[in-house]
């Protein structure tokens, strides 16, 4: 019998609040839903130390999003350094479901959320029964968290996908899977770790979008093939409206040189004087995470040419295609806010 006793966590939250803000905003933080077990944290733990029986400890700081998920997560602290715990406790996050912060009732992305894992229970008798005397699934040789996903299914896809029962009551949900890399890049052997909530048929949803996902056929200069990951799947209500709002948190993978952006600086503002500015361009994103049909949503200061400078810039930025909070891009509608700052030192940003 394994001699882990479970998974410790501790939650603090950082992000400082201006005082006004106390004073007038409602602020309900980030509480944990369901977190991985010992049979979870097993799965990461760090080989070598697993096999000595050494335990160990990480503090990480994450994003809590809308949707629960732990996202842009950093290793605050580890504990021996260098031992591994902290990318292991970083490969357990898309497990981790939170119940969002809410200010004044409505869901916000809650940065600066510390984790504290605590790897204990680990012993010789533990470290001794490795490779198939246990009942439980043997430890991955290699874990791949944050795929760089070159292949992934489109908003209409996860909508076409979406249980009828979680459509007609209008319920959102949550799926973590295991999955192991084909040498192609796709995935197999894929089996459900966490569904939130049960009983509405999220977990077969998430299975039957696996197919459409594939990675690169190496990462790290090494191959991807026979490496495991951990899948997010999420199913929003506000998916199921034809007008496709905004869904996830999206990541930019590729973004145009600081010198693109002082080029295309506004020439009425450089004629003003002025020296900073705003623009929101509203767009759909196409295959490959691309930015199309851009319009312009807002510009500040108006009739200065932001708008229409961050909109003919919009061609060289890349979108990921799938969130880490398990959402698509591909398909949706989403505003990009740029801010111009006039200066050698430092780039537009996004």
């Amino acid at each position: 019998m394994s001699r882990l006793k479970g998974l410790g966590l501790a939650l603090a939250i950082s992000a400082a609040m201006p005082s006004a803000a106390l004073a007038a905003d409602t602020i309900v933080h980030a509480t944990w839903l369901t977190r991985p077990n010992a049979e979870d944290l097993r799965g990461v733990w760090p080989a070598e130390a697993l096999k000595r029986g050494k335990g160990g400890k990480a503090v990480l700081s994450c994003t809590v999003t809308t949707t629960g998920a732990l996202v842009e997560c950093l290793v605050v602290s580890e504990t021996p350094a260098g031992s591994g715990f902290g990318q292991a406790a970083i490969s357990l996050t898309p497990q981790f479901v939170m119940s969002p912060a809410t200010r004044n009732g409505v869901p916000f992305n809650e940065a600066g959320v510390k984790v504290a894992i605590n790897f204990d229970g680990a012993g010789p008798e533990t470290g001794s029964r490795i490779g198939g005397q246990m009942s439980m699934a043997p430890l991955p040789g290699r874990a791949i968290s944050d795929v760089p996903w070159i292949v992934a299914p489109t908003y209409d896809q996860v909508v076409a996908a979406y249980p009828q029962k979680a459509r007609d009551k209008a319920v959102a949900g949550r799926v973590v899977m295991s999955c192991v890399f084909k040498s192609d890049g796709h995935l197999t052997g894929c089996s459900t770790v966490r569904e939130e909530p049960g009983g509405y048929g999220f977990s077969g949803a998430a299975r039957s979008l696996v197919a459409h996902f594939a990675a690169p056929i190496t990462l790290g200069g090494s191959p991807v093939r026979a490496a495991t990951t951990l899948l997010a799947v999420a199913f929003e209500p506000k998916m199921l409206d034809p007008s496709h709002p905004p869904v996830g948190k999206p990541q930019w993978t590729v973004l145009p040189e600081a010198a693109d952006f002082q080029a295309g600086y506004p020439q009425a503002a450089l004629a003003a004087n002025v020296l900073k500015g705003r623009a929101v361009v509203s767009c759909t994103v196409a295959a490959e995470g691309r930015l199309t049909d851009c319009a312009v949503a807002s510009e500040e200061p108006a009739g200065l040419g932001f708008g229409a400078a961050a909109s003919a810039m919009t061609p060289a930025f890349r979108m990921g295609i799938w969130t880490p909070d398990g959402l698509p891009t591909v398909g949706a509608r989403i505003k990009a806010p740029i801010r111009y700052e006039r200066s050698e030192a430092a780039a537009p940003k996004l």
